[in-house]
């Protein structure tokens, strides 16, 4: 029912283009959608969180034009932002854990690239020991 929701929207797929890397290249703001779908890329989530019923994330909520994202969370986002703790949503936490254990296993790599010992001017074994290292 994507094709239908998006159609819904005033964006339809060319012809001889696949929908599927149709709507992800809009997603990802390559393709602009048309100009009589009155949205941008960015809006484009928050648009499918309302249409299914979804709660929208507070960081996301300043996307959607002519609401106020500290207002549109309800009691507890909105007493968060006044106690100057920014509210931040399951899946917010979800990427800065992700982002985390990818920098700390990037971290990791690079520390045993950089401690590796350098081989460049060593010596290879000739055919007889390599014979023998191949036999024993």
């Amino acid at each position: 029912k994507v094709e239908e929701y998006f159609s819904g929207l005033g964006i339809n797929v060319p012809d001889r283009v696949n929908p599927p890397d149709h709507f992800i290249d809009i997603l990802e703001g390559i393709v602009k959608p048309s100009p009589n779908a009155n949205m941008n890329y960015k809006q484009l989530p928050v648009r499918w969180m309302l249409h299914n019923g979804y709660e929208i994330p507070p960081d996301m909520q300043a996307s959607i034009p002519g609401t106020n994202p500290s207002s549109a969370g309800g009691a507890s986002s909105s007493q968060a932002h006044d106690a100057g703790i920014p509210a931040q949503s399951f899946a917010g936490e979800l990427w800065q854990d992700v982002k985390f254990s990818v920098e700390l296993k990037r971290d990791n790599i690079q520390h045993n690239f950089l401690n590796a010992m350098d081989l460049s001017n060593r010596q290879t074994p000739g055919v007889a020991r390599q014979y023998r290292y191949f036999l024993g």
